[in-house]
């Protein structure tokens, strides 16, 4: 064995730290067990012991680390450690550094809702671009929260002493547990249509279990896309859930909620006041400046002397008047002139003798053409009386008239004795009348 092998405990400490350090699988590490020897140094540094069945692990939490903790872990508490593995040189033990100790059965919660966060930011839903301008003076708000709880109560008290003119509706939901999602949600979807200004989702605080509901993600998105202004107020100060990030306003408590949704009466009469006293100053300066002017022209010449203030606009006036007598007169003149040498040449160009000569012999063509049409008729008249006169004599009811008569059977004139047989109902058609006549015999001629 040589020097050279021979290593140092400080020497050893350095080389296994470096181990630790390259390590990626210890840069963040998950340790489930229970705390021992729990030590809040008056640094803010707290010093404990993680251990399970066999095996413990020394463990420290920086101050920084520490004051975000909502509860400083005590002996006997069952927790999950979130931290880096790291080795304590002087001591030469490895320890863990912790960032953040929740109780066991939370640390899942808090993971899930760290990739849920994740997943919503890389997804859009948390940017600014999204949220929806609230309503400055709002006539109506909407509380979905549970009627009975406290966080209603504080709303409440909060209008009343803020803006009590807007009108408070609330729609009682359930909050926490199996149901509530559903109960969120559907509620969510109904206040949504009725068009409200602002709707606010508001629960006191409670463990993580308790606000679980307003981590999932179909409520997260619900919030996210409603159409309604929407601000939220779950929890205390200290609890952030996924809600919180994709409403339009996030408030830390529902009294906050309110003052987010609210204008402060007391500031708003403030304004009215400093406001009066503004106008007022300017109607007092405005009339003084008025009663200013008013003194200088009662001391102007011509107000002393009324009859100068329209003397001169008086002979303006005269001398205008003839000046539009004489421009009229000017006018007329050389429009009756046109007129009379217009009418001359009308009168000379003047197509009226062809019209009445025209009309003349028009006159006389209508005469001879009602003479010429009446001739026509009597002679049409005449002519259809003669073809009158021969169709009658071609009529079959005259030769009837003369003694004739003619014979049919079923609709068809008889014309050979053939035609019927004996026993046949025949028709005689007579000028005044028709005859039905059996056949008793039939003849034929040689």
């Amino acid at each position: 064995m040589t020097n050279e092998q021979v290593l140092t405990v400080s020497a050893l400490s350095s080389y296994i730290e470096e181990k630790f350090v390259r390590d990626p699988y210890l840069e963040r590490v998950f340790i489930k067990g229970e705390i021992s020897n729990s030590k809040l140094h008056s640094s803010g540094i707290l010093y404990f012991t993680l251990k399970d069945e066999s095996t413990t692990l020394r463990g420290i939490m920086f101050s920084n680390s520490v004051k975000r903790l909502k509860k400083v872990p005590s002996d006997g508490d069952g927790v999950i450690v979130e931290g880096r593995i790291s080795v304590y040189k002087p001591g030469g033990y490895y320890q863990v550094i912790a960032n953040d100790i929740v109780l066991d059965g939370q640390g899942q919660l808090y993971e899930k809702l760290e990739q849920n966060k994740k997943m919503l930011q890389a997804q859009g839903y948390f940017d600014p671009a999204h949220k929806k301008q609230l309503p400055y003076f709002p006539k109506t708000i909407i509380l979905v929260t549970s009627a009975t709880s406290a966080a209603y109560e504080d709303m409440i008290h909060a209008t009343e002493k803020r803006f009590p003119l807007t009108k408070i509706k609330v729609i009682n939901t359930l909050m926490q547990g199996e149901k509530s999602i559903d109960s969120v949600i559907n509620n969510l979807d109904y206040v949504d249509q009725l068009h409200a200004d602002v709707v606010i989702l508001a629960r006191g605080g409670g463990s993580i279990e308790d606000l679980w509901t307003f981590n999932e993600l179909e409520v997260a998105k619900k919030v996210f896309n409603m159409k309604t202004p929407i601000i939220t107020a779950i929890g205390h100060e200290t609890d952030t859930t996924l809600v919180d990030f994709v409403s339009d306003k996030r408030a830390t408590t529902p009294t906050q909620a309110m003052e987010h949704a609210l204008p402060d009466q007391r500031y708003l009469k403030e304004r009215v006041i400093e406001s009066q006293l503004v106008l007022k100053k300017k109607i007092q300066d405005t009339l003084l400046n008025k009663q200013s002017k008013l003194e200088s022209h009662k001391s102007y010449y011509k107000f002393r002397m009324p009859t100068r203030l329209y003397d001169q606009h008086l002979q303006q006036l005269v001398y205008k008047k003839d000046q539009l007598e004489s421009l009229y007169n000017k006018k007329y003149n050389e429009r009756h002139h046109q007129f009379s040498h217009l009418n001359y040449k009308i009168n000379t160009l003047s197509p009226r003798h062809i019209i009445e000569n025209g009309q003349t012999q028009n006159k006389q063509y209508r005469q001879s053409l009602t003479k010429l049409m009446q001739y026509k008729i009597e002679h049409s008249k005449l002519q259809v009386k003669n073809k009158l006169e021969i169709l009658d004599s071609l009529n079959p009811l005259e030769i009837l008239k003369r003694g004739y008569s003619f014979v049919s059977l079923d609709g068809h004139v008889l014309k050979s004795t053939n035609d019927v047989d004996v026993g046949d109902v025949i028709q005689v058609k007579l000028s005044d009348g028709r005859l039905e006549t059996k056949i008793t015999e039939v003849y034929k001629d040689e």
